[in-house]
């Protein structure tokens, strides 16, 4: 008997790990599939450093071992899955113990989808870059306490148990934040349903709360109440927090009070299941429909993006199939791409373009853009408008972003500003993705000759001008390439930037000037011009025949001009569609001329 008994025991346990490891298996494909971009986004706004005084200085703050956590778990994102992995086992996890404290209460299935909702709502607050991740961390931390803090209950003295409640809720305020006081209140609701007469001694967990909060908004180690005391605390302070940010918060206390009270009410099996299988299907249809609702797609997009530039995966960013060529900073990204390949001048208007913002959008004063800006401005050789830009990136992003401290390290040794390139290779030497790679750069420092040998670097410091290096756009980007390209006619980036720009904005007389500089020669892409360029070439020279031919033109383009000429007065005569009659050439500058 008893054997059966342990056998039952096995496959119940069995079944229930079951549950729960295909419930994260669930949470963990829909986190991948919705949010991979932005965990690996979340990654780069943090360098967490392997150095004791770096973790006891995030120990000291209030909730600093949420922080903690929180970044030591998020400096593994950057690798593909591993943000969607670790929420989910962080969500479901929390999701347990939740159903574990409305068990204690109330034992019927009905309430397992309420019980867990708090911790679904966790995937689409997650959807938010200015939720952080330490908010996950809190959660989990507060389900975990307030089930050992029931689990205590039926074991101590009144006494006992409500001073270990006033612990519980310190060490929560101190260490994981103001989720403290979402405990105090689930602590006290539980103590009234259990003993309504004497629940009135739990009260002291929220003066506790109210009192530690006191304390620490007046000594300044908290910025004000709202922050100690409610979900503001794990928010960003320009979001605007309503009901919706503190639907979780508000749940919980909730499904724990109507579970008691309505815990001797007897529903048949049957219609419990009924009514958990319909919950559960409006629960996963309302957290997917709010996921949608509050993704911002273009932002993904532009996250996704910015992993493929942070990671050099250029193809990626060709080949991605939904970028909005309505959005200036997606087709920055895009052109980008195009110029690291190659292929600016033979791929430009293979997408639609809007004017030279396409190629560098209107300055923008946000962390995200000056990224982007960052990287586009060094790899046009304007490096001391790159180090400004992400310096002040690094500045403004309160935990650091990793991808910019990388750039810099880059950027001061072509300036030769060895002592502060060490700085920032010792410091990325201490974090656990970048430290090979820091390493790997100490062999330029203090060495000038290993900086110009190198094919980047060295390309990079010829760029700089010699009697100046200040590229601060006051005279506008097109100045600053002119310098790059009068400095070191070999850097056909700053060459394709500059002629982009002008073709986009239809200015030939510019081209002409810019083709007829004595560095411009069709050797500075291996000995013929690209495509684009020619063509821009005979489109304002199509009647000199010979300037052509000398600036690079080949004779196959002349007659594929020869070629579009015909076409389009073919169609003109003949009252037919331009656009369709010359739609082979689509791609074309003649084409974009013609008709953008």
């Amino acid at each position: 008997m008893q054997t059966k008994e342990t056998t039952v025991n096995m496959k119940s346990k069995l079944l229930t790990l079951s549950a729960i490891l295909a419930v994260m298996a669930v949470v963990g494909f829909y986190l991948q599939q919705s949010q991979a971009a932005l965990f690996q986004y979340r990654e780069q706004q943090q360098i967490f450093l392997i150095d004791a005084d770096y973790i006891a200085g995030l120990l000291k703050q209030i909730g600093g071992f949420a922080t903690l956590a929180a970044q030591y778990l998020v400096q593994f994102f950057a690798n593909t899955g591993a943000g969607a992995v670790v929420s989910s086992l962080l969500i479901t996890l929390t999701g347990c113990f939740l159903w574990l404290i409305v068990r204690h209460i109330n034992t019927q299935i009905i309430w397992v989808p309420f019980a867990i909702f708090p911790a679904c709502l966790q995937m689409v607050y997650l959807l938010d870059m200015g939720y952080h991740y330490e908010g996950l961390i809190a959660w989990l931390l507060f389900a975990i306490f307030l089930y050992l803090y029931q689990w205590m209950a039926d074991k101590a003295s009144l006494v006992l148990r409500t001073l270990i409640g006033i612990v519980i809720t310190l060490l929560l305020f101190v260490y994981v934040g103001s989720i403290a006081t979402l405990f105090a209140i689930c602590a006290f609701i539980y103590e009234l349903l259990r003993n309504p007469r004497k629940s009135w001694i739990s009260l002291a967990y929220l003066a506790v709360c109210f009192i530690a909060a006191a304390i620490t908004v007046t000594q300044g180690k908290v910025v004000g109440f709202d922050y100690a005391l409610w979900t503001r605390g794990y928010y960003e302070y320009h979001i605007e927090l309503g009901l919706w940010q503190s639907l979780a918060w508000i749940n919980v206390p909730i499904i724990m009070g109507i579970a008691g009270v309505v815990k001797h009410i007897d529903l048949k099996p049957v219609l419990q299941a009924m009514v958990c299988l319909a919950l559960v299907l409006l629960g996963g249809y309302f957290i997917c429909f709010e996921s949608e609702r509050n993704t911002n797609k273009d932002f993904r997009t532009l996250a996704e993006l910015m992993n493929a530039i942070n990671h050099e995966d250029w193809d990626e960013i060709i080949t991605y199939p939904s970028l909005n060529t309505g959005n200036y900073l997606h087709l920055n990204c895009l052109n980008l791409a195009l110029s690291h390949k190659g292929k600016a001048m033979t791929d430009l208007f293979r997408v639609p373009q809007k004017g030279a913002q396409s190629l560098l959008a209107g300055y923008q004063a946000y962390n995200d853009v000056n990224v982007l800006f960052s990287h586009i401005y060094y790899h046009t050789g304007i490096i001391s408008e790159s180090l400004c830009l992400s310096f002040g990136t690094m500045i403004a992003t309160p935990n650091g972003n990793p991808s910019m401290l990388k750039l810099l390290v880059k950027e001061r040794l072509i300036l030769g500003d060895y002592d502060i390139a060490e700085k920032y290779i010792t410091r990325l030497e201490r974090t656990h993705s970048y430290r090979d790679w820091a390493t790997n750069m100490r062999r330029f420092l203090y060495n000038d000759a290993a900086v110009e040998q190198d094919p980047e670097l060295g390309m990079k410091r010829r760029d700089l001008p010699i009697d100046d290096h200040r590229f601060v756009v006051v005279d506008g980007v097109m100045a600053d390439l002119m310098k790059v390209i009068g400095t070191n006619a070999q850097q056909t980036s700053a060459w394709e930037y500059a002629l982009g720009m002008l073709m986009l904005e239809k200015n030939m007389a510019g081209i002409k000037q810019l083709v007829e500089l004595p560095g411009f020669s069709p050797e500075i892409w291996n000995g013929t011009l690209p495509p684009l360029v020619q063509e821009a070439i005979v489109t304002y020279a199509e009647n000199d025949a010979d300037y052509c031919t000398a600036h690079g033109v080949t004779p196959e383009t002349m007659q594929r001009f020869q070629t579009f000429r015909d076409l389009a007065l073919d169609a003109r005569r003949n009252n037919r569609n331009q656009q369709t009659a010359l739609a082979q050439f689509r791609g074309s500058f003649w084409y974009f001329y013609m008709f953008t």
